[in-house]
């Protein structure tokens, strides 16, 4: 059996930023922040530009990196859209390409070698302060943990994004409902390492955690499956985003791996699928619109319809919703059946009951077996409305813009899990 001490030693090699690594994205960002400081300043807008969050902190996981430019605002009256006006105009007159992005409000993502720089506007405000928009607290957010990182804290909050990723709950974004950069920052600082924090999170209990790293208890005022409260606004929870799902992951990867150490927690790879489950596609066209809208209209499309096909009597073991959001996006189950027999028992109430009167009446004059008495209950034997799943789903949703697809899908669903050991 390999030791910790081995793994943490092979782990934390992957967790290095090379010297070229360090140089090219500092000056990626050194260059993005000249570009659009002169974008700004030729437009007239008196900001503030620097760069900020993990390339300004060499946290980014080594050969992921992210950019993040902030043009901070001191005048209230200069909206946001105005920047994004400026920046765009700015760089299609230079001959740079860029795409228009949204959050709370619009930004701007280009593309800058082998890295994205996101060019975000913000205001000015100082800790406190309650914030005009979500990335007004960015500043802050850097100041608070450049004052408190060493090399080691940052090795280690680098290792802890790729566990994270590994495992499936690293990103706030919708798609992912986990910790954000910040967040897996936030932890290690306040558990004091990577390790401190695994043995943290594997005595966790969903509801019951709550961390305030400046120590001010304000954590009672929220209701989540984690609280941390964020140290530059007593107001808001950082760790919001976290599902009960992605919490419970992280339990119990952090549990596994201080049970039987490995690298498979560091080193994302696919499992194999298990063959001859019936599993169903609805895969529609990819809409135009941002990631995050995406995600969450279709994740709300797909907990109604599991709750349809559960209607229909198929028994959903496991579903989610992919997309390359480029192209398609699909729902997807794992059902227990996906053809169910003509005729189904259905069971009634007691015959003591006050209700067996209607449920007798209700089937009295259709074409079923029964009703019928076994033990204190009435039953009646009838026919399904939907015996097909592709039937039911058809029916639920209706005409529209989408295709079905039968057991051809071998997806990360029905893979055997690749990091639990």
């Amino acid at each position: 059996m390999t030791s910790l001490e081995e793994v943490l030693r092979e782990a934390y090699k992957l967790a290095v930023l090379s010297e070229k690594e360090v140089r090219e994205v500092t000056e990626t960002a050194r260059s993005a922040k000249a570009l659009v400081a002169d974008i700004v300043s030729s437009a007239g807008i008196s900001a503030e530009v620097d760069v900020y969050g993990s390339s300004a902190r060499l946290t980014w996981i080594p050969g992921h990196p992210d950019v993040d430019v902030f043009v901070v605002l001191e005048n209230r009256d200069v909206k946001p859209e105005s920047v994004v006006r400026a920046l765009s105009e700015g760089l299609t007159s230079r001959g740079i390409k860029w795409r228009l992005r949204y959050a709370q409000h619009p930004f701007i993502t280009l593309s800058a070698g082998w890295c994205e720089v996101d060019v975000v506007p913000c205001y000015k405000i100082n800790p406190g302060e309650r914030p005009i928009t979500a990335a007004d607290r960015s500043p802050l957010h850097h100041k608070f943990l450049a004052e408190r990182l060493n090399d080691e804290l940052r090795r280690d909050i680098r290792l802890l994004k790729i566990f994270m990723r590994t495992v499936g709950v690293y990103g706030a974004e919708i798609k992912v409902e986990g910790f954000s950069g910040y967040l897996a920052e936030l932890l290690v600082t306040y558990y004091g390492s990577f390790l401190e924090v695994l043995k943290a999170a594997a005595l966790w209990r969903p509801y019951r955690v709550r961390i305030d790293p400046s120590g001010r208890s304000a954590a009672e005022k929220f209701k989540a499956p984690l609280i941390v409260v964020d140290p530059v606004d007593p107001d808001r929870n950082a760790a919001a985003a976290v599902s009960l799902a992605s919490m419970s992951t992280f339990i119990l990867a952090s549990r596994r791996f201080l049970k039987r150490p490995s690298l498979s927690y560091f080193l994302p790879r696919q499992g194999h699928a298990v063959r001859h489950l019936s599993v169903v596609e609805v895969i529609f066209p990819y809409p135009g619109e941002p990631p995050d809208i995406v995600w969450g209209k279709y994740k709300r499309a797909g907990r109604a319809l599991r709750e349809q096909l559960r209607e229909c009597g198929f028994r959903v073991y496991r579903w989610g919703v992919e997309s390359d959001e480029k192209t398609h996006v699909s729902l997807v189950y794992v059902v227990d059946q996906t053809e169910l027999p003509p005729f189904v028992l259905h069971r009634g109430p007691p015959v003591y009951s006050d209700d067996v009167d209607k449920f007798i009446e209700k089937y009295v004059a259709e074409d079923v077996v029964g009703p019928f008495v076994d033990g204190i209950r009435v039953y009646v034997i009838k026919r399904r409305r939907y015996v097909s799943v592709v039937e039911c789903i058809s029916r639920k949703l209706g005409a529209g813009n989408y295709t079905i697809r039968v057991n051809a899908y071998e997806g990360a669903l029905v893979q055997k899990n690749a990091w639990i050991t």
